[in-house]
């Protein structure tokens, strides 16, 4: 009787602690989710002004590392990349912050990788001279967050 007993109780604490990490996984990973796209378009309104003062010059010398920046002509046309060379880069126009960004000035978007279990998040902004720059970063998702601490 006694192991019964004691054996219901150990399923209950163990079904409590998952849900109990489940839940508070999924509130953290709402807000630090929330932040990281507020800090993105901080960062690119930044970007955007200084691009705008110095033009292409301003990417002289930067070394970002936490974001990748993608600055394109207004036909989707790549013309910097942090990663990778602009000229070996396809055209952008069909991505869905580009086309919000040319159309209302701004534009955001969100793509999950099933492989790498993360998702990146891209904030796009258009530029007086028509143009448009994009900021993005990478971050585990919630199912990545729970199997880590698992």
């Amino acid at each position: 009787m006694t192991k019964k007993i004691f054996k219901s109780i150990i399923i209950v604490a163990i079904i409590t602690l998952l849900s109990a990490i489940t839940v508070i996984t999924g509130i953290l990973y709402g807000y630090f989710n929330g932040a990281q796209q507020a800090q993105l378009k901080s960062e690119l309104q930044l970007i955007a002004e200084a691009t705008e003062k110095f033009g292409k010059e301003y990417f002289e010398g930067l070394n970002y590392d936490k974001y990748r920046i993608t600055w394109m002509d207004n036909s989707g046309n790549v013309t910097y990349d942090t990663y990778v060379e602009a000229e070996t880069m396809e055209n952008h126009s069909d991505r869905e912050e580009f086309i919000e960004a040319i159309k209302k000035g701004q534009g955001s978007s969100t793509r999950y990788s099933a492989t790498l279990m993360e998702e990146t998040i891209y904030e796009a902004i258009r530029l007086k001279d028509g143009s448009v720059l994009r900021i993005s970063t990478s971050y585990a998702t919630a199912l990545a967050l729970v199997v880590d601490m698992l």
